[in-house]
């Protein structure tokens, strides 16, 4: 039994693998033909390691490719090869370029990572105000991390004049998505009644939620509220 078992494993592999391989060759096709979207895929395939060996040069170029024909995901995708040094030597100004280039588009992945770049002066100088910027582009097109920076910009003022309301929004947007640092926050502005009616339960609720997704200081946020 345990000898069919492996066998049926293995079978099962070598036609996942084959299958791999012939989805591999299609998109190779169009990628070649000079199709971003497949030129991406094609990226993803070298970066991942999807049914060829992991090849990170090969992956650059074919997001190279993508991003010089404008194509706003492979201009992301090589932005964040320079961003981490894969296949080059790190490079966050020349990221920035190539995020720019995508963010502008209304690429959300970009405008967060642009968010993030600025926040913390990755290839410019800090600017906060650049940073929220491009943290509520992102937060507006439904990025939840984003959309947590956001809450907290407005919160604690940062590029942005303060705005409890405003922090409150965002905080309820990206708890809606179940981000736990979000939760705790909303949690935060309904127990001290910022931007919100002031209410006991309803910070309960968000402590629970972010406790429940994880979020270590929400415990003791409850117990303390429960005291």
């Amino acid at each position: 039994m345990k000898i069919k078992t492996l066998l049926l494993m293995m079978l099962a592999a070598t036609c996942l693998a084959a299958g791999q391989s012939q989805s591999n060759s299609s998109v190779l096709q169009r990628a070649q033909a000079g199709d971003p979207a497949a030129q991406v895929q094609m990226g993803n395939t070298y970066a991942l390691g999807r049914g060829v060996p992991q090849d990170p040069d090969k992956a650059m170029d074919w997001y190279k490719k993508a991003a010089e024909k404008g194509y706003a995901e492979g201009q992301y995708r090589l932005g964040g090869m320079y961003d981490v040094g894969r296949a080059s030597k790190q490079d966050p100004a020349t990221a920035i370029t190539w995020y720019t280039m995508a963010a502008k588009q209304g690429y959300p992945d970009a405008e967060y990572r642009l968010g993030v770049m600025y926040e913390q002066g990755r290839g410019v100088t800090i600017d906060y105000v650049e940073a929220a910027k491009w943290y509520l582009r992102a937060a507006e097109h439904g990025r939840a991390e984003a959309q947590f920076k956001a809450g907290l910009f407005y919160e604690e003022g940062h590029g942005v004049p303060q705005n409890y309301k405003a922090a409150a929004k965002w905080y309820s947007q990206a708890a809606q998505q179940r981000r736990p640092e979000a939760e705790f926050k909303l949690g935060s502005l309904y127990e001290k009644g910022l931007g919100v009616q002031q209410s006991k339960d309803e910070a309960i609720k968000w402590y629970t939620k972010a406790n429940d997704d994880g979020y270590a200081p929400a415990l003791d946020a409850l117990r303390a509220l429960k005291q």
